[in-house]
């Protein structure tokens, strides 16, 4: 390994001196190399000029396992990671493998202690490619039949053989605790990326970034120094994750903090916050939102959406709370630094998953009531709402080809929209081949495509002229229609838009679903049950068991749109609640026939 480490370090020494070089030969390549293309996020794709109607391009083989990140594209292939630990390399222009890579075991969901990821947690972050060394990199969780670790590697773009192996599980962390859910990034020959813990927290962690040399050799770690009573939280876990200045200063969103049941946040300390990171990963700045107490108190902190960084040096920012801010990274220096420049109500209230896209003056960002788009006032340092799309579109956006894209996502969405930057309005609503995995999918663009994770597949579609394809194929488009709202039937089974349920003291569970349905109702029924995971001794063996209690039920009839639910817990369970500490690892099944019954993973937590 001795030897390779040394070439990929001559390699990326080298790619300093020879940038100007590789631009100017690299000129007019398709290239998504990172999440939303670039390190600042924009989303924005400049290299279909020649908009047509979209039609498939090729829809690959099945590649193993559920792909929850964006592909990465680089020349004529895109790549593709699994929860599987598995990289693999396509033709751009046919879907056809040319190349693949198992880079470690996948660690199984069921020794975990909580998450959503299934069956497998193995690579979840999207991978970022250096085109000045020709490598793609990756953090991949690995599993010795034992315990679990979390690695860096980097595989080089021509064949996929391993070039780089670096272990990045933070100091004092637990691996099986935290997740690796944030895209990477780089930041002048380092790679930059979050941890956070499962879904659910139902483990101590603390959020952290990594900076870790692409040449391989020690990282560096900034973890998020929670004061008491907190012993935990501060994830970094957004999907676009850490966003990177050209000055080379890092920015990454964080969560709350959590204290004992029952106990209030200790004192300021980074979590729910911007942080401003040098490349040292040194904190010397930070944004603090006005609510900061009450959002740590609600589970309504920034940390579900990343930072966009936006011209005149100001970032914007927006959370689980339906506030937006408009942040000067001059004046973030501070523990915390001064107030937004400028904050308003955005996503009509209701929160911001994922990552933004920005373009022509335009932030776009993705709301759980829908994509929204901002016009950006860079002179007065203001923006102001110009359209919400279908309610279903709360995908992370991207824009290419003079259309905004938006999957309808929340975990097995099936469409992708195409919408008006103008209006809002559906242009095309495409019918996938499969189903999303990821609750916040977004594409990519490049080279006159548009290409998405549809489960353990990837689909490509043409939407320029100019774009080399094998057989294509016309794809049902809907016709335009006049206002943003939702086409075409969907599953009669609501999407849950919680993670986190809370008991009030009288036992009653408000859960929050949204019916897709263009027409018709979501008709049938919530169950909350409680999971336990218990361990016994077999034969000198030892076996994890999971078993469910159910707490209780509710029914629901309701036509296309957001509503509550109420479940009203028993006695017994909510004395089976106070037994475990006012916290249960959920399993919330939701079932409305003839659509097929989901069952997602949630937590519940008691009032205090």
């Amino acid at each position: 390994m001795r030897p390779r480490l040394c070439l990929i370090c001559l390699l990326a020494a080298l790619a300093a001196l020879t940038a100007g070089a590789l631009a100017q030969t690299a000129a007019g390549e398709p290239a998504w190399t990172t999440y939303h293309r670039d390190s600042v996020r924009s989303g924005s794709d400049p290299d279909a000029t020649a908009p047509i109607a979209p039609t498939l391009a090729w829809h690959s083989q099945d590649l193993g396992a559920p792909i929850w990140s964006q592909p990465v594209v680089l020349g004529s292939r895109v790549y593709a990671a699994t929860v599987g630990d598995k990289i693999v390399s396509l033709d751009a222009a046919t879907g056809a493998v040319v190349w693949e890579r198992s880079v470690g075991t996948p660690v199984p969901a069921a020794a975990l202690p909580c998450g959503d990821v299934t069956p497998t947690v193995g690579i979840v972050g999207t991978p970022v490619i250096d085109p000045a060394t020709q490598v793609i990199y990756a953090v991949a969780d690995t599993w010795d039949g034992s315990s679990a670790h979390h690695e860096l590697v980097g595989l080089s773009l021509a064949d996929g053989e391993k070039v780089v192996g670096t272990p990045v599980d933070p100091p004092g962390a637990d691996p099986k605790a935290i997740l690796q859910r944030t895209a990477l990034n780089l930041d002048a020959g380092r790679v930059i990326f979050g941890f956070g813990g499962n879904d659910g927290d139902c483990s101590s962690y603390v959020g952290a970034v990594v900076s870790a040399p692409e040449g391989g050799g020690m990282p560096l770690y900034w973890q998020v120094p929670v004061s008491l009573p907190s012993k935990s939280g501060g994830a970094i876990w957004a999907p676009s994750g850490p966003a990177v200045g050209p000055e080379g200063n890092i920015y990454a969103t964080t969560g709350n903090p959590v204290p004992p049941e029952g106990q209030p946040p200790g004192e300021y300390d980074y979590s729910d916050s911007v942080v401003q990171l040098n490349s040292s990963l040194l904190p010397i700045g930070s944004f603090e939102p006005p609510n900061w107490l009450q959002e740590g108190e609600n589970d309504l902190d920034l940390s579900s959406a990343g930072a966009e960084l936006l011209p005149g040096e100001l970032l914007f920012q927006a959370g689980k709370d339906g506030r937006g801010y408009l942040i000067d990274e001059k004046t973030m220096a501070g523990k915390p630094g001064a107030a937004a420049v400028f904050a308003a109500t955005v996503c009509g209230g209701r929160g911001s998953f994922g990552g933004d896209a920005f373009a022509g003056g335009v932030i776009y960002l993705p709301c759980t009531s829908g994509v929204q788009a901002l016009a950006y006032n860079q002179a007065a340092r203001t923006f102001t709402p110009l359209w919400q799309g279908p309610v279903d579109a709360f995908g992370p956006p991207i824009l290419s080809g003079g259309s905004v894209w938006d999957i309808a996502s929340g975990g097995g969405g099936s469409k992708l929209y195409g919408l008006d930057p103008s209006t809002g309005a559906p242009r095309y609503t495409l019918t996938l081949p499969s189903a999303v995995a990821d609750h916040f999918a977004s594409p990519s663009a490049a080279g006159g495509r548009v290409f998405l994770a549809t489960g353990s597949t990837e689909t490509a579609y043409v939407i320029s002229a100019g774009a080399s394809t094998g057989p294509a194929a016309p794809v049902p488009i809907a016709a335009p229609i006049a206002a943003p709202i939702a086409v075409k039937a969907g599953s009669h089974v609501p999407l849950l838009l919680q993670s986190k349920l809370r008991a009030d003291k009288k036992g009653r569970v408000r859960v929050v679903l949204r019916c897709t349905l263009a027409t018709g109702r979501c008709k049938g029924m919530i169950t909350l049950r409680a999971r336990f995971v218990s361990f016994k001794r077999v034969k000198h063996k030892r076996v994890r068991r999971v078993s469910y209690v159910t707490l209780g039920r509710a029914h629901f009839n309701r036509r296309k749109g957001s509503f509550k639910v109420t479940v009203t817990l028993g006695r017994s369970s909510r004395a089976l609640l106070k037994r475990h500490h006012g916290r249960l690892a959920l399993q919330v099944i939701l079932a409305a026939p003839p659509s097929k019954t989901r069952k997602l993973s949630a937590t519940l937590v008691a009032a205090r």
